[in-house]
């Protein structure tokens, strides 16, 4: 049946900033000050620098949403546009690495604010264990009940800008003006010139991440060619604004030399500075608010991979395609992804640990690992492109090609070593979703 177009430009763009906004950039902050040596001005660029790779980055997959109308995302567009197996690669690494080290990831922020908030000191084990459970329960809930899920995501959506715009607002109209040698001393240039800065790089594409995920309902946006295209461009646009707005304001609040000093526990203090020591505490429950409605948006669609997956025959079946009629959808799929999450857990408390990407966590090199996927996508446009003659456009995949191309290079600086490892290994399973999908069209053919 076809999908009625029911979602205009505006709803479109709320859907995407509502996306990507969320957790990252509350505990990024102070790792984007780190790898420019607190310069806000360099800070800022990177910021800006960010918003270009996804702005190229979608423009060039918004040429492929023109082109076929799918609401399988990605995958639907290697399975379209390259191969089924390519898909099957592809949405391998989706389940198995991507989803569930995402999702793991911002458990652990989101339990890390959670303690800070109740004052416990938490250790790595306690702040793991309870990120994960937090996981677990928004795979259990979303299991049960379909209708939560979705009550969480729009009660969420509505508060998470909040603490962002409060503490955005103060620092530039009502905190003690920042010294202007801060933003535009000799120091930037400095900077600029030693390449670590590029490395900051990669914390910033988490605060960046989820934009693709908005291109799964391409078809049921209205006049989707021209719409889908410009909210590709200005969502981006508008989350640049609002993240300058906020890392300019708690800079200017705290000085940047202080955000380092106390981590993520920046916005904590800031909110403090703002509301008093006893009101302070609201801002952070508004970002755990936050957080946790980003773990619900994840788990939320993780649960339906296996599914998905299974149904395409990209994955063993094992029962995952299997449908509850009461639930509406697959118990089996969902106890898969919460398996999955335990196993991150533990892969990411190793990774923490042992510092083994040198500060780094599994969830920033998977999302390194998906834009240099993306290149494949960005190289078929810039083909298609050429093929049709359309010469000015061929910048675009070009530029979003270099984007992805820099995020990798920002990320192999750190720890070339266990990067490239980890990188492999992300590849491998890749690798092995290609070549299942090639066996399972083998045994058709025959």
């Amino acid at each position: 049946m076809e999908k009625k177009e029911s979602y205009g430009l505006f709803t479109t763009i709320a859907m995407i900033v509502g996306i990507v906004i969320g957790s990252g950039i509350y505990f990024r902050a102070d790792d984007i000050f780190m790898y420019t040596n607190g310069n806000l001005a360099l800070g800022l660029f990177v910021l800006a620098l960010g918003a270009s790779c996804i702005v190229f980055g979608s423009l060039t997959i918004s040429e492929l949403s023109k082109r076929h109308l799918s609401s399988g995302g990605l995958v639907a567009y290697f399975e379209h546009f390259i191969s089924e197996k390519m898909a099957s690669g592809f949405g391998w690494f989706q389940l198995f690495v991507y989803l569930p080290a995402i999702a793991i990831v911002v458990g652990w922020a989101a339990a890390i604010y959670t303690f800070m908030l109740f004052d416990i000191e938490a250790t790595l084990f306690m702040q793991v264990s309870l990120g994960l459970a937090y996981n677990l329960f928004f795979v259990l809930i979303n299991t049960l009940s379909r209708s939560f899920g979705g009550l969480v995501q729009r009660f969420t959506t509505v508060i998470k800008l909040a603490p962002l715009v409060i503490i955005a607002v103060y620092g530039i109209f009502f905190a003690k003006p920042i010294d202007a040698s801060v933003l535009s001393n000799s120091s930037f240039l400095t900077e600029f010139s030693n390449y670590h800065w590029i490395t900051a790089l990669v914390p910033l594409a988490f605060s960046y991440d989820g934009w693709v995920v908005a291109l799964s309902i391409a078809p049921e946006v209205i006049n989707q060619k021209k719409n889908m295209s410009r909210a590709l461009i200005l969502s981006p646009l508008i989350i640049l604004a609002v993240y300058l707005a906020y890392i300019y304001g708690i800079a200017n609040i705290l000085g940047t030399q202080q955000i380092l000093s106390i981590g993520d526990g920046a916005v904590f203090e800031a909110g403090k500075m703002i509301l008093g020591d006893r009101n302070g505490n609201i801002l952070l429950a508004v970002v755990v608010v936050s957080m946790l409605g980003v773990l619900n948006g994840v788990n939320l669609g993780t649960i339906r991979m296996p599914q998905a997956l299974a149904e395409k025959k990209m994955i063993p079946d094992y029962g995952l395609s299997e449908i509850d009629p009461k639930k509406q959808l697959s118990i089996k799929s969902a106890i898969m992804v919460a398996v999955l999450e335990i196993i991150w857990a533990s892969i990411h408390f190793m990774v923490m640990k042992l510092n083994l990407f040198n500060g780094r966590d599994v969830s920033e090199i998977s999302i390194v690992f998906s834009y240099v996927s993306y290149i494949i996508l960005y190289v078929l446009v810039f083909n298609i492109l050429r093929k049709e003659g359309k010469k000015l456009k061929l910048i675009i995949p070009i530029l979003a090609t270099l984007g992805s191309l820099t995020i990798l290079m920002g990320s192999l600086i750190t720890s070339p070593f266990y990067i490239s490892i980890f990188i492999l290994i992300c590849s491998s399973v890749m690798g092995a979703g290609y070549i299942y999908k090639s066996s399972v069209i083998a045994k058709h053919n025959v």
